[in-house]
């Protein structure tokens, strides 16, 4: 894989949108980040989980720039990556979702 798919994936930002209550113990955040420029990229994948860099969940959200969690009431650290069809890209820098 050329070194650009890793370049350009890098520069992916997650950014928290909105937080919307459902009820005391969970909230759905919404997430969206910029699409890679490389023409190989196929997908994305979403992590997330309760310690910086250590992610208990990933979702595969294929082509989508969006999506929505619904997490407890905890602090939750998030990140992205980006897929091709023979590799992944490094995670993208970590949003901090804060406790309720």
């Amino acid at each position: 894989m050329p070194s650009r798919f890793y370049h350009h994936v890098l520069i992916i930002l997650v950014s928290l949108i909105s937080t919307q209550a459902l009820h005391a113990a969970t909230r759905t955040v919404k997430f969206a980040w910029k699409a890679s420029p490389s023409a190989e990229v196929v997908g994305y994948k979403i992590f997330w989980g309760t310690g910086s860099h250590n992610y208990q969940n990933v979702r595969d959200v294929k082509n989508v720039l969006a999506t929505s969690l619904t997490l407890s009431e905890t602090k939750y650290y998030v990140a992205v990556t980006a897929y091709s069809m023979t590799t992944n890209s490094g995670l993208s820098s970590e949003v901090i979702v804060p406790p309720l």
